[in-house]
């Protein structure tokens, strides 16, 4: 497959997960990738895992948060491939626990992880997308469908995204620009992915048992489809079709469904 064949894309958060196996796949298909993560010193171990696309792909290491990392990662973009079809914003970090035990610092991180730097890649890749009649993609989650007990910052900033595709469709409609964000459901993850916990350390990432889970291969195709179809919204598995299906016509009903979740987990703790 060729749909991207020479398209240049921005994927944050790319060092690994769910961002790597985009750029593979956009690699594979002929298109152009600009890597990010936050460790300037990670250039050569994660473009070792891409070495038979030399030519095709660079690795900036910015945090996105900062206003200076995300222009860094866009002038990058220009500076090695002379354009931006695409931004993929994916980077951020998860946390549990309830918002009353969380530590203020943590709530910063939090936003300024996935929302804020979202917010500032687009922002100043927006010209270059009008030049390119391009696209945005924020990655969302089935968290933002309904609020999770014991997640409400991350509940909070995926459902965030959705307002900001909402308001930027009609910002850039008339420059032809496609902005869209995916539910993403239930993938696998890096054996070394970690999550905040409330007070702000690092923990393993919990195996989901019990639930159906993609690979990180068919997440990504999931995004890449979406994408490459112009589409605004897309809801990824069964699972999550009729979670979105059922909180639109009945919300009560996944209330009630979640709220009892979260008391057997609050319970079994």
């Amino acid at each position: 497959m060729t749909r991207f064949k020479n398209k240049v894309f921005i994927i944050t958060g790319s060092s690994q997960g769910l961002g790597r196996a985009i750029a593979r796949k956009v690699l594979l298909e002929g298109g152009k990738v600009l890597l990010n993560g936050r460790s300037e010193g990670k250039a050569v171990e994660v473009l070792s895992n891409f070495s038979e696309f030399a030519d095709q792909v660079v690795y900036v290491g910015a945090d996105v948060s900062k206003a200076e990392g995300a222009k860094k990662i866009v002038d990058e973009a220009i500076k090695s491939f002379g354009r931006i079809d695409v931004v993929v914003n994916n980077a951020g970090m998860s946390a549990f626990g309830t918002l009353e035990k969380t530590k203020p610092s943590v709530i910063q991180e939090i936003i300024d992880s996935n929302l804020t730097g979202s917010l500032f890649v687009s922002h100043f890749a927006i010209p270059y997308l009008k030049q390119s009649k391009g696209s945005i993609e924020f990655i969302s989650s089935l968290a933002a469908i309904h609020g999770l007990g014991n997640y409400s910052l991350y509940s909070a900033v995926k459902m965030a995204y959705i307002g900001a595709v909402q308001s930027l469709r009609k910002e850039l409609q008339e420059d032809g620009v496609h902005v869209g964000a995916i539910y993403l459901g239930f993938t696998k993850n890096d054996a070394v992915k970690k999550t905040l916990n409330s007070n702000g350390d690092l923990e393993l990432v919990p195996v989901r048992k019990g639930l159906p889970v993609a690979t990180q291969e068919e997440s990504a195709e999931v995004v890449l489809n979406q994408i490459y179809k112009r589409k605004t919204f897309v809801v990824q598995s069964i699972l999550g079709k009729a979670n979105f299906l059922v909180n639109r016509i009945f919300p009560k009903i996944i209330h009630l469904v979640l709220s009892n979740q979260y008391r057997k987990m609050t319970k079994s703790s």
